[in-house]
This record gives C-alpha cells, sequence and structure tokens, in this order.
C-alpha cells in the first residue's frame, strides 16, 4: 500500500460543476503512484473518509499538468486541508473521453467499483463509512 501525505490545493471546480467534488493535491516527481484511477483512503483530523481518485492528467480537459483528485464517497465533517491519502486498489488507466457525460458514467462505474470492493473485501466497520451501491 503506498501513503502519501500532503495539503489541499485549489482546483478548477470542474469535478463540482459536474457533480463530482473533488480534493485536488500535487503530485509529486518523486511519488511512485502509478497513473490511473485508485480506491484510496484519506486520514484527517482523526477521521477516516473512503473516495475515488485519480492520479495523472484529466485528459477530457486537455490538462498538461498532473495532480491527485479526490472524489469522497462521504461529505467530510469541515474542511481538509492536509491528509494522508492511501492508494488501496488500482481500478483502472485514464482515457479520454470524448464528452462530459461519457466522463460522468465512467465516474458513476469507477464509484460503484471502489464502494462494491469495500462492502465486500475489507472489514466491517469500515463499511460503515461507505452509502451502499
Amino acid at each position: 500500500m503506498i501513503k502519501i501525505f500532503r495539503k489541499t490545493i485549489e482546483g478548477q471546480k470542474r469535478g463540482r460543476r459536474i457533480g463530482f467534488p473533488t480534493l485536488n493535491f500535487n503530485l509529486k516527481k518523486g511519488d511512485k503512484i502509478k497513473r490511473g484511477v485508485w480506491l484510496v483512503k484519506l486520514k484527517a483530523e482523526g477521521k477516516s473518509y473512503f473516495g475515488a481518485a485519480n492520479v495523472g492528467r484529466a485528459k477530457t480537459f486537455g490538462d498538461k499538468e498532473e495532480k491527485i483528485e479526490v472524489h469522497l464517497f462521504t461529505k467530510p465533517a469541515g474542511d481538509i486541508k492536509k491528509t494522508e491519502i492511501y492508494f488501496l486498489r488500482y481500478l483502472r488507466k485514464t482515457k479520454k473521453f470524448k464528452t462530459i457525460e461519457e466522463l460522468k458514467k465512467q465516474i458513476k462505474k469507477d464509484i460503484k467499483k471502489g464502494k462494491s470492493f469495500l462492502m465486500s473485501d475489507v472489514a466491517p466497520d469500515v463499511a460503515r463509512h461507505v452509502a451502499r451501491p
């Protein structure tokens, strides 16, 4: 399992506009994280949150800069400024979608896949942090 510590950075609010708000983090050159979509766990201020993360470029939007964007499965209690990010399971490679609607459909599939994994393969105490897919 890969674990990193990061402070949140300001994003472009694209995820929020399409219905999937994200926390954004810098991706450093030394980070040895496979580019793609991951199931992640964030630990911040004594609380844990699970989500789906895109690591790398947002190809659909033509981004050149690599970063980490995390959509949490549950809304955090407050603003998350810094966190530990645990990369739990690689879900798929990143790809460029022809339309925003195609991207949204894939994000929904990624979320469902991540939640299903949590509900079936990990300790029951984790399941309480995840709404059923």
